[in-house]
């Protein structure tokens, strides 16, 4: 099932009028059109600056199909921060290769977490304008790296990397706690210096917490993002 969606044709009619013509796309692909447009537009202006209207005019469509869609600007919000935790919980999951050493996964996981948000960060750091749907998008997050981490880590306790009497909740309580404190303390300036503080808080507190062995093992590799 597909719908028809107004845009304006270069061509213009003889009154000088823009001519608008009909595309036809699919209301999967319009809706995801409409919240990546948003997302742009909530990151570049934020989201008390950026209309309806905004949106529309950036997709160069009437408002009426936005409406089609979406009731109101907070709705499309809820979908792009549903969007954005979706896109999160992608990267997390991209396979990694079994060559690879478990603290090395643990590793790249937690790189992949700090490489989307640096990318995202302008959306992050408006990403607050509705505490419950951020939070509840936040966890869906946090239970994805989750699921993905225990048995890196547990992998890395019977190796002696790590030394955790209960590895799911030592994980669970270490991935909330990084992934809701990098999105509540997300600044809009100095996004690097940022980070690096909280890399070296992660380097001499969760690595003494958990006794490794290494102690450089969030050391190599991350100064490559920067």
């Amino acid at each position: 099932m597909s719908e028809e969606q107004e845009i304006t044709s270069c061509d213009r009619q003889k009154s000088g009028r823009p001519r608008r013509t009909r595309i036809t796309k699919e209301p999967e692909e319009r809706k995801r059109e409409i919240i990546e447009t948003a997302l742009k537009l909530f990151a570049e202006k934020g989201y008390e600056n950026t209309t309806i209207q905004d949106i529309a005019e950036r997709m160069d469509v009437s408002q009426g199909l936005c409406y089609r869609y979406f009731k109101s600007k907070s709705e499309i919000f809820a979908a792009s921060a549903e969007y954005y935790a979706q896109q999160a919980v992608e990267q997390i999951k991209i396979p990694i290769s079994d060559d690879v050493s478990p603290l090395e996964k643990f590793n790249l996981i937690i790189k992949r977490i700090f490489e989307y948000t640096i990318k995202h960060h302008e959306f992050e750091a408006n990403y607050k304008q509705d505490e419950e749907i951020r939070a509840s998008r936040l966890d869906n997050v946090a239970e994805n790296m989750v699921s993905v981490l225990i048995p890196i880590v547990q992998q890395c306790v019977n190796e002696g990397v790590f030394h955790c009497t209960n590895v799911e909740y030592t994980t669970r309580l270490f991935t909330f706690g990084i992934i809701h404190t990098i999105h509540s303390a997300m600044p809009k300036e100095n996004t690097k210096q940022y980070f690096l503080s909280y890399l070296d808080f992660l380097k001499n507190m969760f690595v003494k917490s958990l006794e490794v062995q290494t102690p450089d093992m969030l050391g190599t590799g991350w100064d490559e993002l920067y």
